[in-house]
């Protein structure tokens, strides 16, 4: 293909269960972009095809409003045939995927700055009501200058909404929340599990959750624990295993408020053992991004009902028909003092006898069980053989009890007499309901340094991280930092004891354009990828903004970014 609309491919990028994505450039403009392929023909009903053109083209608009510097911009879409294509912004560098793959894996510092972009920009996009649902190391892309972008937003939404009703599913398993494996709503927080399985390889080289067949993997990721990281890696503390726990909750609820919560909490556990080190990658291999799958093939576990296959039941072992029960005992007639005295003497000496005999029936009838188990057992898997399945079931049998033996009569005691209340005045009085204790709140920020305020007060302020006492109930808290927004929160005690603040930074846009197109950009004296004209965000502030190019003298100008505006920046080589 050697070009696309008024796009001209330059080369292949890379290869999905969908379609290709290419490098081509916009002759107009002068600027290099990244076309993912889609084929409509996959899905074979024409009404399907229809439904998922139009859904494609109505995401495609949604996640275009999507303006941070740690996500992929998304140009334009369209449709040509059977092929729909969408145009998004080209990041120089390789997906996490194959840094992962490489000789020399990123250092402990790269890593977490990873996590750091990584977590902010999904944050941003769950504000703006937009779940990615298919995190992975193959959709965060890594810039020749060691920043993190996610991209496929949007674009995971609606295929994992359509293939599901295709009868395939969406999403790399192994990284997959619980909730999307039950095909139930999910939000944030499940592209803060696939960060957390993400976080989990990476530290200890392993996934963890693995397995050979596809239903297997699905179990473990609704049901079973993952091993603790630290037996993978010995470099990592307790802490960091209480963290990553929390992250990858079975229930949405237990997890973290946000991914930068969640990643500021994994950071510092990992500063507070300064010997970590992040483990080589293991050889497991991921499984592909779409696995077509036969709905009647594969039972996906749900937390209820469980629709995975029942583990088999044991056989049941033939019960002995009960004994009768003995008569009821006739109570005698009330005994003379000597003569209870005399029953009282024989009890004590039938109490042996009665002992050793129940003794003996107890053994008896284990004896019978265990022998007729035995029986059945060689009987059935020495016919069938014995059935395999993933996790031995024990079954527990109690020995068989004998009916309870007729008590020796028992001697009649008056009840005893009630102990009178003491009067009102003698009562002593209730005890006053304790006053509520102070307690402490824990107050993180990404970055950290932010001035926090709570209820309005400047006695009660500090700088995360910070620790301060405050009663139990309601309170207002405010954080502040320069080039920062403020962010307000609402908490309280003894409820939310730790709180995670992520700060916004002021963000706006600038727009340079020159006549000719095609001059590069300098910002501060450094370069941009882009060539104008072109529109990227910068963080809030005065800049001395360049222009280059060649054969024609370089143009420079001051502007001011407001947080939320658009600066404008134009020359004509030909005016000036």
């Amino acid at each position: 293909m050697q070009q696309i609309g008024r796009y001209q491919v330059v080369g292949e990028l890379g290869r999905g269960a969908m379609g290709v994505v290419y490098r081509a450039q916009d002759p107009a403009i002068g600027r290099t972009v990244a076309i993912k392929t889609i084929r409509l023909s996959d899905l074979t009903d024409p009404s399907e095809r229809e439904r998922l053109r139009e859904r494609l083209i109505r995401e495609a608009q949604s996640a275009g409003i999507l303006s941070h510097p740690g996500i992929v911009t998304i140009y334009d879409i369209a449709q040509e045939g059977e092929m729909a294509f969408i145009f998004m912004e080209f990041v120089n560098g390789p997906p996490l995927e194959k840094v992962l793959l490489s000789d020399t894996p990123p250092d402990r510092d790269a890593i977490l700055s990873i996590f750091r972009q990584t977590a902010a920009a999904l944050d941003y996009a769950h504000k703006k009501g937009i779940v990615h649902r298919d995190i992975k190391p193959a959709n965060i892309m890594i810039h020749e200058d060691g920043s993190a972008k996610v991209t496929d937003f949007g674009v995971a939404k609606i295929l994992s909404q359509q293939m599901t009703q295709a009868g395939a599913m969406m999403g790399t398993p192994s990284y997959m929340s619980p909730e999307q494996v039950q095909g139930v709503p999910v939000d944030g927080r499940a592209d803060q599990f696939a960060l957390a399985v993400i976080a989990f390889e990476l530290l200890t080289g392993e996934k963890p959750f693995v397995a050979d067949y596809l239903p297997t993997l699905l179990y473990k990721i609704v049901r079973e624990e993952p091993v603790a990281p630290q037996r993978l890696n010995p470099t990592l503390s307790d802490d960091v295993e209480t963290v990553l726990r929390k992250a990858l909750s079975k229930s949405p609820d237990e997890r973290y408020p946000a991914c930068a919560a969640f990643i500021d909490a994994l950071e510092q556990a990992c500063r507070r053992n300064p010997d970590w080190q992040p483990m080589p990658r293991g050889l497991s291999q991921n499984m592909p991004t779409v696995a077509a799958t036969d709905p009647g093939s594969v039972s996906i576990p749900r937390f209820e009902p469980v629709t995975l296959a029942p583990p088999p039941r044991p056989i049941p072992l033939p019960q002995a028909p009960p004994l009768p029960p003995p008569p009821p005992a006739v109570p005698p007639p009330e005994p003379s003092p000597v003569a209870r005295r005399r029953q009282r003497e024989e009890a004590v000496d039938a109490q042996p006898g009665q002992i050793q005999g129940r003794k003996i029936l107890a053994f008896a009838a284990t004896v019978g069980v265990i022998a007729i188990g035995a029986f059945l057992g060689v009987k059935y898997f020495g016919s069938r053989g014995a059935p395999v399945a993933e996790k031995e079931v024990a079954v527990v049998t109690q020995p068989a009890q004998p009916p309870p033996l007729a008590a020796a009569p028992q001697v009649q005691e008056p009840p005893p007499r009630p102990t009178p209340a003491p009067p009102p005045s003698e009562r002593p009085a209730p005890l006053p309901p304790p006053k509520p204790a102070a307690g402490g709140v824990q107050v993180f920020s990404s970055p950290p340094g932010a001035t926090v305020v709570i209820d309005n007060d400047s006695s009660l302020t500090c700088a995360t991280p910070c620790n301060l006492t405050l009663p139990p109930g309601r309170h207002t808290m405010v954080a502040s930092l320069d080039g920062y927004r403020r962010t307000p929160k609402i908490f309280t005690l003894p409820q939310e004891a730790t709180m995670s603040l992520t700060m916004e930074r002021m963000m706006g846009r600038l727009s340079v354009r020159t006549s000719p197109p095609g001059a590069s950009i300098y910002v501060n004296g450094e370069a941009r990828p882009e060539k104008t004209p072109a529109i990227f965000s910068l963080p809030a502030g005065k800049y001395r903004i360049g222009v280059t190019k060649e054969g024609l003298p370089k143009q420079e100008d001051d502007v001011l970014v407001r947080d939320g505006g658009l600066a404008d920046l134009e020359w004509n080589w030909g005016q000036r």
